[in-house]
C-alpha cells in the first residue's frame, strides 16, 4: 500500500509544484498530510487480492458536482496550504488500487496507468508515467478543457516533456525534497498508450461513477523475494 499511496502523493505533488504557487516547505507539510491521510483512510479498504474492491471509497475526485474532493481539502487545511494554489485540474479523477494508481481527466476521457506496481516497471519508468499524467493534465487545464467539451484523449502532441526523476530523499522525516530532482528527456505522450483497457476493459463506466470499468485480476507471479523499496521516503511503520 506504501508504494501505491507514494506514487499518489508524488503524482498531486508534481501537479502542485508544475502550477509554481506553492514553496518548497508548503509542498512538503502538503504532501506529509495527505501521505498521512490516505493511509488513514485506506488502512481498512485494501485489498490485494481483489484489487476492484473498495474502489470508490479509494477514489480522488473533482468535479462540477465537486469542486474540491474533502480529503485533499482537508490535508491542505491541516498543512496551512492554500487549496487553490495546488492548481489542480477542474474535473480529475485517481484511483489509488493495490498494483496500479490510474487517473482519469474530464468526465468522458478513458483513464490512463499513472504507475504499474507490480514489479514490471523500474523507478524511471514510473517516474514517466507521473510526469506524463501530470503533463496532460496541465494541458487540458490551461487550455480550458472540460467535459462539455472535451472529446476521446489526443495522442497527437509531438512535443518533448521534461521530467525529473522520482527523488531520492535523505531525511527520513521528510515525504518529498526537490534538491534531488534531476531532468531527463521523455518520448511524447503517443508512446505511452495504455495497452491494458482495450483487451482488459469491458465497458465504460457512467458518467457519474467512481468505478473504473471492470478488469480481471491477473495476480503476479509466484513470490521470489522482497520488493525493492522505491518509494522509501514513505514511514514503513504507517503501513
Amino acid at each position: 500500500m506504501k508504494e501505491e499511496i507514494a506514487a499518489t502523493v508524488f503524482f498531486f505533488t508534481r501537479l502542485a509544484k508544475k502550477h509554481d504557487q506553492l514553496g518548497r516547505k508548503d509542498l512538503e507539510r502538503f504532501a506529509v498530510q495527505l501521505t498521512a491521510l490516505l493511509f488513514e483512510k485506506y488502512k481498512s479498504h485494501w485489498y490485494p487480492e481483489s484489487p476492484n474492491r473498495g474502489q470508490a471509497y479509494r477514489c480522488i475526485r473533482m468535479n462540477k458536482q465537486q469542486v474540491r474532493d474533502p480529503l485533499l481539502e482537508r490535508a491542505c487545511l491541516e498543512s496551512r496550504v492554500d487549496y487553490e494554489a495546488l492548481g489542480l485540474p477542474r474535473e480529475i479523477t485517481v484511483w489509488v488500487d493495490p498494483h496500479e494508481v490510474c487517473c482519469r481527466y474530464g468526465e468522458k476521457n478513458r483513464p490512463m496507468s499513472v504507475a504499474l506496481l507490480e514489479g514490471k516497471d523500474e523507478d524511471r519508468e514510473i517516474s514517466k508515467r507521473i510526469a506524463i499524467a501530470v503533463e496532460k493534465a496541465t494541458s487540458d487545464y490551461y487550455s480550458g478543457t472540460s467535459s462539455d467539451d472535451e472529446g476521446s484523449v489526443s495522442s497527437s502532441s509531438t512535443s518533448s516533456q521534461e521530467v525529473n526523476s522520482i527523488p531520492t530523499v535523505s531525511n527520513p522525516n521528510s515525504v518529498y525534497q526537490f534538491a534531488d530532482l534531476a531532468v531527463q528527456s521523455v518520448p511524447s505522450w503517443s508512446h505511452y498508450k495504455r495497452k491494458a483497457y482495450p483487451e482488459t476493459y469491458h465497458h465504460q463506466p457512467a458518467v457519474n461513477s467512481c468505478y473504473l470499468p471492470y478488469r480481471t485480476y491477473k495476480p503476479s507471479a509466484a513470490f521470489s523475494g522482497p520488493r525493492v523499496d522505491r518509494y522509501h521516503w514513505v514511514s514503513k511503520k504507517r503501513c
